[in-house]
């Protein structure tokens, strides 16, 4: 993948340097041509006049016979670009046999370089702010990865194989608590199930919004639990089903993306992201398990209630807006569903979800995953939904290498966070157990397990995993590296920042 900064690749940096070289290589040439004709002075003009045409004519020949002679002895070496100091002498010399038949030449003067240097003056004063410009960019963004790396490796090295396997897991309050009462406040016993299973992200459900500042106080103090940084979301895709409307929290409605699609576009796409994004900020919640680019294939359908709409690239042009306005508020935006929920008229809750959708009807529903990715999107979120045409039998897509592994980490290229739908939809537990779940995952290519019944033995199964030996330590830390390189991120381009500033 071509390396970018500020807009620009290595090979277009390269570009303008050998561009700025060729101009301080004419310059110096024509500062010398300018000494000679002052040192020389009437003698040339009255030289000059004395040759006839013809002399004149052979003259020039001659010069530039041997330009091209030397030009024709570096030609191999200009055309691969591997040398920059030989093309940029040769070019300057070819420049200057331009300059000496310029008009003007002829009677001695120099009227041909009147205005020249003044004009590569100028080009080179432009060339060197706009590589200045490149070159900050550059070092600043090689500098922000270099300490992002570093800060990840440090974070990686420092963990117990138990620790590691804790923060795969992004469970409700009352799924670390084990307890099947809401958790509206914790407190200590909460920390202390925070220090022995650190996990990677707590997800906020309908049962923890009581009032405005109970949850407020409820996430601060659950981030004050957390040893490391910690990711807490909440489903909001706006609408009446808000939690923050169904809780009473709030009153203000934000679109629903079903009227989004239906009469709002893009802007209103945007500026429901914002809207969004500025709720969560305001309570410290940091993930938003939305927007739904699932597109509609059948009248009845999830996806017709919860989507965008039928067509693909309104959809994606609408979901890149949701996912901009969350960024845009500084919430990760988690995309979903894929496979999307399009044909089937289930989400789960009430047993197996069936699609009979090919691989290539899939292909027909990857624009707007891409584009929510391009825009933004931290997380993609893989569905529960069997495929039977592509696998050959009813394992759900998040336990499905070939949904992670073969279409999004391979087709896609994406190497951000794949997680799980919620696996506390029956159509997961009734079929697997707790611990066949969260290892299938985790084998199937998904970096984190969203809200499973019972966390306890899909803690302990997947434990058991890595210390048989089922699955390695290192496709463990291949996780933790896409986990902790988003939370790490902000801070080191904070620290980069501080550190240039200074």
């Amino acid at each position: 993948m071509e390396f970018e900064s500020n807009g620009l690749s290595r090979e277009e940096i390269r570009k303008k340097r050998r561009k700025k070289e060729r101009t301080q290589a004419i310059l110096v040439l024509a500062g010398v041509v300018l000494g000679v004709c002052v040192v020389l002075g009437t003698g040339i003009a009255f030289i000059v006049k004395a040759v006839s045409g013809n002399a004149e004519k052979e003259q020039v020949a001659v010069t530039v016979s041997e330009t091209e002679s030397e030009a024709d002895a570096g030609e191999d070496v200009q055309d691969e670009m591997a040398d920059a100091d030989t093309e940029g002498a040769g070019t300057a010399l070819d420049n200057a046999d331009g300059e000496n038949e310029q008009p003007g030449a002829d009677d001695g003067t120099l009227d041909g370089e009147s205005t020249q240097p003044a004009d590569d003056a100028k080009e080179q004063e432009e060339n060197s702010a706009e590589e200045e410009q490149t070159g900050t960019a550059f070092a600043s963004e090689q500098q922000e990865q270099d300490a992002l790396e570093e800060m990840v490796s440090s974070q990686i090295s420092s963990m117990s194989i138990e620790q590691k396997v804790a923060s795969l897991f992004f469970v409700t309050p009352s799924q670390l608590m084990g307890t099947e009462s809401a958790v509206t406040a914790v407190g200590s016993s909460f920390g202390e199930k925070m220090s022995a299973y650190p996990v990677g992200g707590v997800v906020l459900d309908q049962s923890c919004f009581t009032t405005e500042n109970e949850l407020k106080t409820l996430v601060s103090n659950i981030g004050t639990y957390a040893a490391a940084p910690l990711f807490i979301g909440v489903t909001d895709e706006g609408g009446e089903d808000s939690p923050f409307i169904s809780s009473g929290i709030s009153e203000n409605v934000i679109s629903s993306q079903q009227e989004i699609g239906q009469s709002l576009g893009a802007a209103g796409a945007y500026s429901a992201g914002i809207s969004l994004g500025s709720e969560l900020k305001q309570f410290g919640i940091n993930v938003d398990f939305a927007p739904c680019v699932d597109i509609s294939w059948k009248e009845g359908s999830v996806a017709q209630s919860k989507g965008f709409g039928v067509d693909a690239t309104n959809t994606a042009e609408l979901g890149k807006n949701v996912v901009k306005g969350l960024t845009d508020q500084k919430i990760y935006a988690a995309v979903k569903y894929f496979p999307g929920y399009g044909d089937v008229t289930q989400d789960g809750n009430s047993g197996q979800v069936v699609s009979q959708r090919t691989k290539e009807d899939l292909k027909n529903e990857y624009e707007p995953y891409l584009e929510a990715i391009d825009a933004g999107a931290k997380f993609v979120v893989v569905s529960h939904v069997s495929l039977p045409k592509v696998r050959g039998d009813k394992r759900p897509a998040s336990l499905s290498p070939e949904i992670i592994t073969d279409i999004i980490r391979q087709e896609w290229q994406y190497d951000g966070i794949v997680i799980t739908d919620y696996m506390n939809k029956s159509c997961m537990y009734q079929k697997y157990t707790y611990a066949e779940a969260a290892v299938g995952a985790i084998e199937a290519g998904a970096d984190m397990i969203l809200a499973p019944k019972n966390f306890q033995k899909s803690y302990d199964g997947l434990l058991d995993a890595v210390k048989s030996g089922k699955i390695s330590e290192e496709r463990i830390d291949e996780s933790l590296k896409r986990i902790f390189r988003v939370k790490f991120a902000r801070k080191a381009a904070e620290m980069v920042s501080q550190d240039m500033t200074e």
